[in-house]
């Protein structure tokens, strides 16, 4: 995925690049949202940010090779950027947060020009759609949660040239300080999930989905099967 971004920009192309971080959670909830289902369906690529996603694509007998956690595809943008003196927009988060996100990634990534506003705007805000244009940022990370995030860039892709789109859930928070990521061990054992709900016992009615997606993948299985 990070040689198919720096590819993109090698190639000087006017499109967009709109990367979806999938996780079981979002899977869900494209398969019961039509609308949802098709939007992320006309994204550039699409990643499994979710071990759940990677162990269903086997399954399916369509293997994805690894997990990429969307904080971390995030990161290896920024480091091009770094490397490249490019422009990031952060949206997402409350004013305080990507404040705080914006300044502690201008720290480690001095060779970037940032730009931030916060996440609490209608899909239709133009105001803040015209100063990102204005701004003319190569990436813009959109950290409002599903399905807003997804929602915004498509909303508003066509009014942006060359720039690399992606939702960013709660990475912003994380790169701020206000939220901490899972220990390694968590996350070597891919079960990083567990950690969230632990901490942030507002998960728990979410992680509701987690089940209800292995019973539907089990359940596209066997239809593959009948199909034989």
């Amino acid at each position: 995925m990070v040689e198919n971004i720096k590819t993109f920009f090698a190639n000087q192309s006017t499109n967009n690049l709109f990367i979806v971080t999938a996780n079981p959670e979002i899977v869900n909830y494209a398969t019961t949202h039509q609308a949802y289902l098709e939007l992320i369906n006309q994204a550039s690529y699409i990643v499994a940010d979710g071990t759940g996603v990677v162990k269903a694509s086997h399954r399916l007998k369509q293997p994805l090779a690894h997990r990429i956690p969307g904080i971390e595809l995030m990161d290896e943008c920024l480091k091009i950027a770094h490397v490249n003196h490019q422009k990031v927009f952060l949206l997402g988060a409350t004013n305080e947060v990507v404040e705080a996100a914006q300044y502690a990634l201008q720290q480690r990534y001095p060779n970037i020009s940032f730009a931030h506003h916060h996440g609490y705007i209608d899909l239709e805000d133009e105001t803040v759609v015209k100063r990102i244009e204005l701004f003319k940022p190569d990436y813009i990370f959109v950290g409002m949660g599903f399905p807003k995030q997804e929602e915004w860039i498509m909303t508003h892709e066509n009014q942006f040239e060359s720039t690399v789109m992606m939702g960013v859930g709660g990475s912003l928070e994380v790169f701020a300080g206000a939220k901490k990521r899972a220990p390694y061990i968590f996350r070597k054992l891919n079960i990083e999930w567990i950690y969230r709900a632990l901490i942030d016992w507002k998960r728990i009615g979410r992680l509701k989905s987690i089940p209800i997606f292995m019973y539907k993948i089990a359940k596209a299985k066997r239809k593959i099967k009948k199909a034989k």
